[in-house]
Protein backbone atom coordinates (compact mmCIF):
# COMPACT_ATOMS: atom_id res chain seq x y z
CA UNK A 1 0.00 0.00 0.00
CA UNK A 2 1.41 3.39 -1.00
CA UNK A 3 2.16 6.00 1.62
CA UNK A 4 -0.50 8.74 1.51
CA UNK A 5 0.50 12.30 0.67
CA UNK A 6 -2.77 14.17 1.20
CA UNK A 7 -4.35 15.63 4.33
CA UNK A 8 -7.32 14.05 6.12
CA UNK A 9 -9.77 15.27 8.75
CA UNK A 10 -12.55 13.75 10.84
CA UNK A 11 -14.39 14.12 14.13
CA UNK A 12 -12.46 11.85 16.53
CA UNK A 13 -15.06 11.76 19.30
CA UNK A 14 -18.33 9.76 19.29
CA UNK A 15 -21.38 11.32 17.61
CA UNK A 16 -24.00 12.99 19.78
CA UNK A 17 -23.79 15.63 22.47
CA UNK A 18 -21.09 15.97 25.11
CA UNK A 19 -18.77 18.39 26.79
CA UNK A 20 -16.12 18.40 24.05
CA UNK A 21 -15.76 17.24 20.46
CA UNK A 22 -12.38 16.83 18.77
CA UNK A 23 -11.71 17.41 15.09
CA UNK A 24 -8.47 15.73 14.07
CA UNK A 25 -6.42 16.71 11.01
CA UNK A 26 -3.34 14.84 9.75
CA UNK A 27 -1.06 15.30 6.78
CA UNK A 28 1.24 17.82 5.12
CA UNK A 29 -1.58 20.37 4.75
CA UNK A 30 -2.42 20.49 8.48
CA UNK A 31 -0.66 23.82 8.94
CA UNK A 32 -2.62 25.23 6.00
CA UNK A 33 -5.85 24.11 7.69
CA UNK A 34 -4.72 25.78 10.93
CA UNK A 35 -4.04 29.08 9.18
CA UNK A 36 -7.41 29.00 7.41
CA UNK A 37 -9.58 27.95 10.35
CA UNK A 38 -8.02 29.24 13.59
CA UNK A 39 -8.12 32.85 14.78
CA UNK A 40 -7.30 34.72 17.95
CA UNK A 41 -10.32 35.24 20.18
CA UNK A 42 -10.10 38.97 19.55
CA UNK A 43 -9.52 40.19 16.03
CA UNK A 44 -9.01 38.38 12.76
CA UNK A 45 -5.34 37.46 13.16
CA UNK A 46 -4.34 33.79 12.74
CA UNK A 47 -3.93 31.92 15.99
CA UNK A 48 -0.21 31.35 16.70
CA UNK A 49 0.58 27.72 17.49
CA UNK A 50 3.51 26.10 19.28
CA UNK A 51 4.42 22.39 19.19
CA UNK A 52 2.55 20.35 21.79
CA UNK A 53 1.05 23.40 23.46
CA UNK A 54 -2.67 24.16 23.81
CA UNK A 55 -3.91 27.51 22.52
CA UNK A 56 -7.31 29.14 23.05
CA UNK A 57 -8.88 30.76 20.01
CA UNK A 58 -11.83 30.74 17.64
CA UNK A 59 -12.66 28.53 14.67
CA UNK A 60 -14.03 30.34 11.63
CA UNK A 61 -15.74 29.16 8.47
CA UNK A 62 -14.76 29.96 4.88
CA UNK A 63 -16.79 33.18 5.11
CA UNK A 64 -14.90 34.34 8.22
CA UNK A 65 -17.87 33.81 10.53
CA UNK A 66 -16.96 32.52 14.00
CA UNK A 67 -18.12 28.94 14.44
CA UNK A 68 -17.06 28.25 18.03
CA UNK A 69 -14.53 29.04 20.72
CA UNK A 70 -11.94 26.27 20.61
CA UNK A 71 -8.73 24.84 21.99
CA UNK A 72 -6.07 23.99 19.41
CA UNK A 73 -3.23 21.49 19.80
CA UNK A 74 -0.45 21.41 17.21
CA UNK A 75 1.73 18.26 16.96
CA UNK A 76 4.25 18.44 14.12
CA UNK A 77 5.54 15.11 12.82
CA UNK A 78 7.19 12.77 13.39
CA UNK A 79 6.35 13.09 17.10
CA UNK A 80 2.62 12.49 16.58
CA UNK A 81 0.18 9.59 16.40
CA UNK A 82 0.46 9.29 12.62
CA UNK A 83 4.06 10.58 12.37
CA UNK A 84 2.61 13.35 10.21
CA UNK A 85 1.77 16.93 11.14
CA UNK A 86 -1.36 16.63 13.29
CA UNK A 87 -3.77 19.36 14.35
CA UNK A 88 -6.51 18.79 16.92
CA UNK A 89 -9.29 21.32 17.35
CA UNK A 90 -11.35 20.90 20.54
CA UNK A 91 -14.75 22.52 20.27
CA UNK A 92 -18.02 22.25 22.19
CA UNK A 93 -19.51 18.78 22.00
CA UNK A 94 -22.69 19.43 20.07
CA UNK A 95 -23.07 18.07 16.54
CA UNK A 96 -23.51 21.56 15.02
CA UNK A 97 -20.20 22.82 16.43
CA UNK A 98 -18.28 19.66 15.52
CA UNK A 99 -19.64 19.46 11.99
CA UNK A 100 -19.08 23.18 11.49
CA UNK A 101 -15.41 22.95 12.42
CA UNK A 102 -14.98 19.78 10.33
CA UNK A 103 -16.59 21.50 7.36
CA UNK A 104 -14.17 24.41 7.70
CA UNK A 105 -11.20 22.00 7.73
CA UNK A 106 -12.49 20.27 4.60
CA UNK A 107 -13.01 23.62 2.88
CA UNK A 108 -9.38 24.48 3.72
CA UNK A 109 -8.06 21.54 1.71
CA UNK A 110 -8.42 18.41 3.84
CA UNK A 111 -10.56 15.47 2.78
CA UNK A 112 -12.81 13.37 4.98
CA UNK A 113 -10.87 10.48 6.50
CA UNK A 114 -11.95 6.91 5.89
CA UNK A 115 -12.62 4.56 8.85
CA UNK A 116 -9.37 3.82 10.69
CA UNK A 117 -7.29 5.96 8.35
CA UNK A 118 -5.38 7.78 11.12
CA UNK A 119 -4.29 4.44 12.59
CA UNK A 120 -3.55 3.12 9.08
CA UNK A 121 -1.18 6.04 8.56
CA UNK A 122 0.48 5.30 11.90
CA UNK A 123 1.05 1.75 10.61
CA UNK A 124 2.22 2.77 7.13
CA UNK A 125 4.59 5.35 8.62
CA UNK A 126 6.18 2.75 10.94
CA UNK A 127 4.96 4.05 14.27
CA UNK A 128 3.13 0.83 15.08
CA UNK A 129 2.90 -2.64 13.55
CA UNK A 130 -0.28 -4.41 12.51
CA UNK A 131 -0.75 -6.23 15.84
CA UNK A 132 -0.58 -2.89 17.64
CA UNK A 133 -2.95 -1.30 15.12
CA UNK A 134 -5.51 -4.04 15.75
CA UNK A 135 -5.04 -3.52 19.48
CA UNK A 136 -6.06 0.14 19.12
CA UNK A 137 -9.53 -1.00 18.05
CA UNK A 138 -9.67 -3.66 20.75
CA UNK A 139 -8.71 -1.16 23.49
CA UNK A 140 -11.58 1.06 22.33
CA UNK A 141 -14.03 -1.86 22.38
CA UNK A 142 -12.82 -3.52 25.61
CA UNK A 143 -15.76 -4.28 27.93
CA UNK A 144 -13.86 -5.27 31.09
CA UNK A 145 -10.71 -4.20 32.89
CA UNK A 146 -9.09 -7.56 32.26
CA UNK A 147 -9.78 -7.28 28.53
CA UNK A 148 -8.44 -3.74 28.58
CA UNK A 149 -5.19 -4.84 30.27
CA UNK A 150 -4.63 -7.57 27.70
CA UNK A 151 -5.23 -5.23 24.75
CA UNK A 152 -3.09 -2.50 26.32
CA UNK A 153 -0.24 -5.02 26.54
CA UNK A 154 -0.63 -5.75 22.83
CA UNK A 155 -0.75 -2.04 22.04
CA UNK A 156 2.42 -1.47 24.07
CA UNK A 157 4.19 -4.05 21.90
CA UNK A 158 4.45 -7.06 24.24
CA UNK A 159 3.52 -9.59 21.53
CA UNK A 160 5.45 -7.67 18.87
CA UNK A 161 8.62 -7.85 20.96
CA UNK A 162 8.20 -11.58 21.43
CA UNK A 163 7.66 -12.12 17.71
CA UNK A 164 10.64 -9.88 16.99
CA UNK A 165 12.78 -12.05 19.25
CA UNK A 166 11.68 -15.18 17.36
CA UNK A 167 12.51 -13.42 14.10
CA UNK A 168 16.00 -12.52 15.36
CA UNK A 169 16.79 -16.02 16.57
CA UNK A 170 15.53 -17.58 13.34
CA UNK A 171 17.67 -15.11 11.42
CA UNK A 172 20.81 -16.19 13.32
CA UNK A 173 20.10 -19.84 12.63
CA UNK A 174 19.34 -19.11 8.98
CA UNK A 175 22.65 -17.25 8.64
CA UNK A 176 24.54 -20.30 9.90
CA UNK A 177 22.75 -22.66 7.55
CA UNK A 178 23.17 -20.40 4.52
CA UNK A 179 26.83 -19.79 5.31
CA UNK A 180 27.33 -23.55 5.18
CA UNK A 181 25.51 -23.67 1.82
CA UNK A 182 27.48 -20.78 0.33
CA UNK A 183 30.90 -21.70 1.75
CA UNK A 184 30.83 -25.43 2.55
CA UNK A 185 34.59 -25.69 2.92
CA UNK A 186 35.00 -22.68 5.22
CA UNK A 187 31.78 -23.17 7.20
CA UNK A 188 31.86 -26.87 7.90
CA UNK A 189 29.01 -27.72 10.25
CA UNK A 190 29.55 -30.88 12.24
CA UNK A 191 26.95 -33.21 13.67
CA UNK A 192 27.12 -31.47 17.04
CA UNK A 193 26.42 -28.13 15.40
CA UNK A 194 23.40 -29.53 13.56
CA UNK A 195 22.19 -30.94 16.87
CA UNK A 196 22.54 -27.51 18.52
CA UNK A 197 20.54 -25.93 15.70
CA UNK A 198 17.81 -28.54 16.15
CA UNK A 199 17.75 -27.92 19.91
CA UNK A 200 17.30 -24.19 19.45
CA UNK A 201 14.55 -24.79 16.92
CA UNK A 202 12.92 -27.11 19.44
CA UNK A 203 12.95 -24.37 22.07
CA UNK A 204 11.46 -21.92 19.60
CA UNK A 205 8.73 -24.44 18.77
CA UNK A 206 7.89 -24.86 22.45
CA UNK A 207 7.63 -21.10 22.94
CA UNK A 208 5.35 -20.74 19.94
CA UNK A 209 3.26 -23.66 21.15
CA UNK A 210 2.82 -22.02 24.55
CA UNK A 211 1.79 -18.81 22.86
CA UNK A 212 -0.84 -20.66 20.82
CA UNK A 213 -2.32 -21.95 24.07
CA UNK A 214 -3.27 -18.36 24.97
CA UNK A 215 -5.56 -18.01 21.94
CA UNK A 216 -8.70 -19.49 23.50
CA UNK A 217 -8.52 -17.11 26.42
CA UNK A 218 -7.48 -14.16 24.25
CA UNK A 219 -10.40 -14.68 21.88
CA UNK A 220 -12.81 -14.94 24.82
CA UNK A 221 -11.80 -11.63 26.38
CA UNK A 222 -11.89 -9.94 22.98
CA UNK A 223 -15.13 -11.35 21.56
CA UNK A 224 -16.88 -12.24 24.81
CA UNK A 225 -18.32 -15.50 26.12
CA UNK A 226 -21.84 -16.19 24.83
CA UNK A 227 -24.34 -17.85 27.15
CA UNK A 228 -27.87 -18.81 26.07
CA UNK A 229 -30.73 -18.89 28.57
CA UNK A 230 -33.03 -21.76 27.66
CA UNK A 231 -36.04 -23.35 29.29
CA UNK A 232 -39.79 -23.75 29.07
CA UNK A 233 -41.99 -20.61 29.07
CA UNK A 234 -42.53 -18.58 32.22
CA UNK A 235 -39.62 -19.87 34.33
CA UNK A 236 -38.07 -16.38 34.54
CA UNK A 237 -35.50 -16.34 31.73
CA UNK A 238 -36.25 -12.73 30.80
CA UNK A 239 -36.20 -11.63 34.44
CA UNK A 240 -32.85 -13.36 34.87
CA UNK A 241 -31.45 -11.62 31.79
CA UNK A 242 -32.54 -8.23 33.11
CA UNK A 243 -31.05 -8.92 36.53
CA UNK A 244 -27.72 -10.14 35.08
CA UNK A 245 -27.20 -7.21 32.72
CA UNK A 246 -28.56 -4.59 35.12
CA UNK A 247 -31.19 -3.10 32.84
CA UNK A 248 -34.64 -3.87 31.45
CA UNK A 249 -33.61 -5.53 28.19
CA UNK A 250 -36.48 -8.00 27.93
CA UNK A 251 -40.22 -7.58 28.47
CA UNK A 252 -41.43 -9.53 31.49
CA UNK A 253 -45.07 -10.63 31.83
CA UNK A 254 -46.94 -13.55 33.30
CA UNK A 255 -48.12 -14.57 29.83
CA UNK A 256 -46.28 -17.63 28.45
CA UNK A 257 -44.53 -17.04 25.13
CA UNK A 258 -43.84 -13.30 25.62
CA UNK A 259 -40.30 -13.66 24.26
CA UNK A 260 -40.40 -14.54 20.56
CA UNK A 261 -37.00 -13.39 19.28
CA UNK A 262 -33.45 -13.47 20.65
CA UNK A 263 -32.70 -10.63 23.08
CA UNK A 264 -29.18 -10.05 24.33
CA UNK A 265 -27.27 -7.99 26.85
CA UNK A 266 -23.74 -7.80 28.24
CA UNK A 267 -22.35 -8.34 31.73
CA UNK A 268 -19.03 -9.50 33.12
CA UNK A 269 -18.01 -12.42 35.28
CA UNK A 270 -14.66 -12.08 37.07
CA UNK A 271 -13.29 -9.93 34.27
CA UNK A 272 -14.74 -12.01 31.43
CA UNK A 273 -17.09 -10.15 29.04
CA UNK A 274 -20.27 -12.24 28.89
CA UNK A 275 -23.06 -11.89 26.33
CA UNK A 276 -26.36 -13.26 27.65
CA UNK A 277 -29.01 -14.41 25.17
CA UNK A 278 -32.64 -14.64 26.23
CA UNK A 279 -34.53 -17.12 24.05
CA UNK A 280 -38.11 -18.12 23.41
CA UNK A 281 -39.57 -20.72 25.75
CA UNK A 282 -39.15 -24.27 24.48
CA UNK A 283 -42.56 -25.80 23.87
CA UNK A 284 -44.86 -26.90 21.05
CA UNK A 285 -45.42 -23.63 19.20
CA UNK A 286 -48.95 -22.28 18.88
CA UNK A 287 -48.39 -20.07 15.82
CA UNK A 288 -45.76 -19.58 13.07
CA UNK A 289 -44.12 -16.63 14.84
CA UNK A 290 -43.61 -18.59 18.04
CA UNK A 291 -42.40 -21.59 16.03
CA UNK A 292 -39.66 -19.44 14.48
CA UNK A 293 -38.75 -18.18 17.94
CA UNK A 294 -38.37 -21.75 19.21
CA UNK A 295 -36.20 -22.65 16.21
CA UNK A 296 -33.96 -19.68 16.95
CA UNK A 297 -33.79 -20.67 20.59
CA UNK A 298 -32.64 -24.16 19.67
CA UNK A 299 -30.04 -22.76 17.27
CA UNK A 300 -28.77 -20.36 19.95
CA UNK A 301 -28.55 -23.26 22.40
CA UNK A 302 -26.42 -25.24 19.96
CA UNK A 303 -24.15 -22.37 18.90
CA UNK A 304 -23.56 -20.64 22.26
CA UNK A 305 -20.34 -21.16 24.21
CA UNK A 306 -22.42 -22.32 27.16
CA UNK A 307 -26.07 -22.86 28.11
CA UNK A 308 -27.96 -21.87 31.24
CA UNK A 309 -30.97 -24.11 31.65
CA UNK A 310 -33.53 -22.24 33.72
CA UNK A 311 -35.93 -24.36 35.78
CA UNK A 312 -38.41 -23.33 38.43
CA UNK A 313 -38.53 -24.04 42.15
CA UNK A 314 -41.75 -25.13 43.77
CA UNK A 315 -42.37 -28.03 41.37
CA UNK A 316 -40.61 -31.03 39.86
CA UNK A 317 -39.04 -31.16 36.39
CA UNK A 318 -41.28 -31.23 33.37
CA UNK A 319 -40.50 -33.90 30.73
CA UNK A 320 -39.04 -31.32 28.34
CA UNK A 321 -36.85 -29.87 31.11
CA UNK A 322 -35.46 -33.29 32.01
CA UNK A 323 -34.58 -33.86 28.36
CA UNK A 324 -32.73 -30.51 28.24
CA UNK A 325 -30.99 -31.32 31.53
CA UNK A 326 -29.73 -34.64 30.14
CA UNK A 327 -28.51 -32.86 27.01
CA UNK A 328 -26.69 -30.31 29.16
CA UNK A 329 -25.08 -33.01 31.30
CA UNK A 330 -23.79 -34.66 28.13
CA UNK A 331 -22.56 -31.35 26.67
CA UNK A 332 -20.63 -30.40 29.80
CA UNK A 333 -20.54 -26.64 29.12
CA UNK A 334 -23.44 -25.15 30.97
CA UNK A 335 -25.20 -24.49 34.24
CA UNK A 336 -28.64 -25.38 35.54
CA UNK A 337 -30.29 -22.71 37.62
CA UNK A 338 -33.41 -23.18 39.68
CA UNK A 339 -35.14 -19.81 39.63
CA UNK A 340 -37.67 -18.55 42.18
CA UNK A 341 -35.61 -20.25 44.86
CA UNK A 342 -37.76 -18.64 47.56
CA UNK A 343 -40.60 -21.00 46.54
CA UNK A 344 -38.79 -24.11 47.83
CA UNK A 345 -36.19 -26.68 46.72
CA UNK A 346 -38.16 -27.93 43.74
CA UNK A 347 -36.17 -30.16 41.36
CA UNK A 348 -32.74 -29.77 43.02
CA UNK A 349 -32.39 -33.42 44.03
CA UNK A 350 -33.53 -34.74 40.65
CA UNK A 351 -31.02 -32.51 38.87
CA UNK A 352 -28.24 -33.72 41.14
CA UNK A 353 -29.25 -37.29 40.39
CA UNK A 354 -28.68 -36.49 36.69
CA UNK A 355 -25.09 -35.53 37.51
CA UNK A 356 -25.66 -31.78 37.50
CA UNK A 357 -24.84 -29.19 40.13
CA UNK A 358 -27.77 -26.74 40.05
CA UNK A 359 -27.53 -23.18 41.34
CA UNK A 360 -30.57 -21.88 43.23
CA UNK A 361 -31.26 -18.26 42.26
CA UNK A 362 -33.95 -15.63 42.49
CA UNK A 363 -34.12 -13.19 39.60
CA UNK A 364 -36.51 -11.12 41.73
CA UNK A 365 -34.20 -10.65 44.75
CA UNK A 366 -30.76 -11.36 43.26
CA UNK A 367 -30.20 -14.39 45.50
CA UNK A 368 -27.58 -16.76 44.07
CA UNK A 369 -26.45 -14.49 41.22
CA UNK A 370 -22.84 -14.13 42.47
CA UNK A 371 -22.55 -17.93 42.54
CA UNK A 372 -24.01 -18.12 39.02
CA UNK A 373 -21.53 -15.55 37.70
CA UNK A 374 -18.67 -17.47 39.31
CA UNK A 375 -19.80 -20.61 37.49
CA UNK A 376 -19.98 -18.75 34.18
CA UNK A 377 -16.49 -17.33 34.73
CA UNK A 378 -15.14 -20.81 35.47
CA UNK A 379 -16.66 -22.13 32.24
CA UNK A 380 -15.24 -19.21 30.23
CA UNK A 381 -11.76 -19.68 31.65
CA UNK A 382 -11.84 -23.41 31.07
CA UNK A 383 -10.18 -24.04 34.41
CA UNK A 384 -7.31 -21.64 33.62
CA UNK A 385 -6.68 -18.27 35.21
CA UNK A 386 -5.75 -16.62 31.93
CA UNK A 387 -2.27 -15.74 30.73
CA UNK A 388 -1.60 -13.33 33.60
CA UNK A 389 0.73 -10.56 32.46
CA UNK A 390 1.45 -12.29 29.15
CA UNK A 391 0.00 -10.76 25.99
CA UNK A 392 -2.36 -13.38 24.51
CA UNK A 393 -3.21 -14.08 20.89
CA UNK A 394 -6.64 -12.48 20.50
CA UNK A 395 -7.46 -12.82 16.79
CA UNK A 396 -7.74 -15.69 14.34
CA UNK A 397 -5.17 -13.93 12.15
CA UNK A 398 -2.64 -14.06 14.99
CA UNK A 399 -3.28 -17.74 15.62
CA UNK A 400 -3.00 -18.68 11.94
CA UNK A 401 0.35 -16.90 11.44
CA UNK A 402 1.91 -18.36 14.59
CA UNK A 403 0.67 -21.82 13.56
CA UNK A 404 2.26 -21.34 10.13
CA UNK A 405 5.55 -20.29 11.70
CA UNK A 406 5.46 -23.18 14.19
CA UNK A 407 4.84 -25.75 11.45
CA UNK A 408 7.78 -24.42 9.43
CA UNK A 409 10.05 -24.41 12.51
CA UNK A 410 9.16 -28.01 13.27
CA UNK A 411 9.84 -29.09 9.68
CA UNK A 412 13.17 -27.26 9.71
CA UNK A 413 14.14 -28.95 12.97
CA UNK A 414 13.40 -32.40 11.58
CA UNK A 415 15.38 -31.73 8.38
CA UNK A 416 18.40 -29.96 9.88
CA UNK A 417 18.55 -32.24 12.89
CA UNK A 418 19.39 -35.09 10.51
CA UNK A 419 22.11 -32.93 8.89
CA UNK A 420 20.47 -33.56 5.58
CA UNK A 421 19.01 -31.34 2.88
CA UNK A 422 20.12 -28.01 4.41
CA UNK A 423 18.67 -26.19 1.38
CA UNK A 424 15.20 -27.43 2.32
CA UNK A 425 15.81 -26.57 5.96
CA UNK A 426 16.81 -23.03 4.99
CA UNK A 427 13.64 -22.73 2.93
CA UNK A 428 11.55 -23.68 5.97
CA UNK A 429 13.35 -21.10 8.11
CA UNK A 430 12.54 -18.48 5.50
CA UNK A 431 8.90 -19.61 5.60
CA UNK A 432 8.79 -19.26 9.40
CA UNK A 433 10.26 -15.76 9.26
CA UNK A 434 7.84 -14.80 6.51
CA UNK A 435 4.82 -15.93 8.56
CA UNK A 436 6.01 -13.90 11.55
CA UNK A 437 6.61 -10.86 9.34
CA UNK A 438 3.05 -11.16 8.04
CA UNK A 439 1.80 -11.34 11.62
CA UNK A 440 3.38 -7.93 12.23
CA UNK A 441 1.94 -6.67 8.96
CA UNK A 442 4.99 -6.51 6.74
CA UNK A 443 4.04 -7.55 3.23
CA UNK A 444 0.35 -7.86 4.09
CA UNK A 445 -1.85 -7.51 0.96
CA UNK A 446 -3.82 -4.31 0.58
CA UNK A 447 -7.18 -6.10 0.70
CA UNK A 448 -6.32 -7.57 4.11
CA UNK A 449 -5.31 -4.14 5.40
CA UNK A 450 -8.54 -2.67 4.04
CA UNK A 451 -10.56 -5.37 5.81
CA UNK A 452 -8.82 -4.73 9.14
CA UNK A 453 -8.98 -0.94 9.13
CA UNK A 454 -12.54 -0.78 7.81
CA UNK A 455 -13.65 -2.10 11.21
CA UNK A 456 -12.50 1.14 12.88
CA UNK A 457 -14.68 4.16 13.42
CA UNK A 458 -14.05 7.33 11.43
CA UNK A 459 -11.65 9.57 13.32
CA UNK A 460 -9.38 6.88 14.77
Amino acid sequence: MEHPTDTIAAVATPPGTGGIAIVRVSGPGSSQVARAVLRRRTGAEPLPLSPRAVRVGSAVGPDGRVLDEVLALWMPGPASYTREDVLEIHCHGGPAAAQGVLGAALAAGARLARPGEFTLRAFLNGRIDLVQAEAVLDVIQARTQEALRAHEALLAGALSEEVGSWQHRLGRLLARVEAHLDFPEEEDVGSEDWEAIRDELGELAREMGRKLETFGWGRTIREGYTVALVGVPNVGKSSLLNRLVGEERAIVTELPGTTRDLIDGWTQAAGVPVRILDTAGLRAARDPVEAEGVRRAERARDEADAVILVCEAGRELLPGEEEEARRLAQRGTGVVVVNKADLGPGPLERLRALGLDPVPVSARTGQGLPALLDRIAALARGGASGPGGEAPLTRERHRAKVEDALAAVRRAGEILGRAGMPEVGASELHAARRALAELLGWGTPDDVLDQIFSQFCIGK
